[in-house]
């Protein structure tokens, strides 16, 4: 049956009642401690939320202090598609980016891709954003020169692992190391960086 007051609350008072039935039950007398924990979470969540907009205000105001500032980091931390195409909208007038070097190299089961980009070694690194996925690539420089930089792959010419992969901001150059699906033939090169 469910439970008497419903939510948290109701479970509390259900396995209470269940204590009293069965006082020597260890699992009856854990399960009563995690609900009294959860019922006294959303009353923490509470007084900290209240906190925090109080130190919020008072650093300045309910905007907080860079409230005039773009996140630039919101575009590296998109976790979902749809973040990332929000953040994306949100910026205008991207240049495709052009001068790019690949090499498949077989002993080591990668692909390196080097992208010409005169300066990014001067601008702040959260302004490149990098979003690789097992079929797909996306990279994004914002501010470079007064330009937005982008290169897409929606399909790339083969799988990577993108855990395994990497990238480094070098002199002039943006450097990625796209680690091969460990399935993977050896055989298997790559032609291009993108089919599509």
């Amino acid at each position: 049956p469910p439970p008497a007051g419903g939510g948290a609350r109701g479970a509390l008072e259900d396995l209470q009642k269940a204590l009293r039935l069965e006082p020597q039950s260890a699992e009856i007398r854990r399960r009563v401690e995690e609900a009294r924990l959860l019922e006294a979470a959303p009353q923490d969540l509470a007084r900290e939320a209240a906190v925090a907009g109080a130190v919020a205000s008072a650093l300045g105001g309910a905007e907080g202090l860079y409230s005039d500032k773009a996140d630039l980091n919101e575009g590296r931390l998109a976790e979902t598609h749809l973040e990332q195409r929000q953040w994306v909208r949100s910026i205008d007038d991207w240049v495709e980016i052009r001068e790019i070097a690949f090499l498949d190299e077989e002993a080591k089961n990668c692909v390196s891709v080097y992208m010409t980009l005169p300066g990014v070694q001067g601008i702040p690194p959260n302004k490149v954003c990098v979003w690789m996925q097992p079929t797909a690539l996306e990279v994004r420089v914002i501010d470079l020169a007064g330009k937005n930089y982008v290169w897409i792959a929606q399909e790339l010419w083969g799988q990577i692992d993108p855990a395994a992969s990497s990238y480094k901001i070098r002199k002039d150059k943006l450097s990625l190391k796209l680690a091969k699906r460990a399935s993977a033939r050896s055989f298997d090169r790559w032609e291009k960086l993108r089919r599509i």
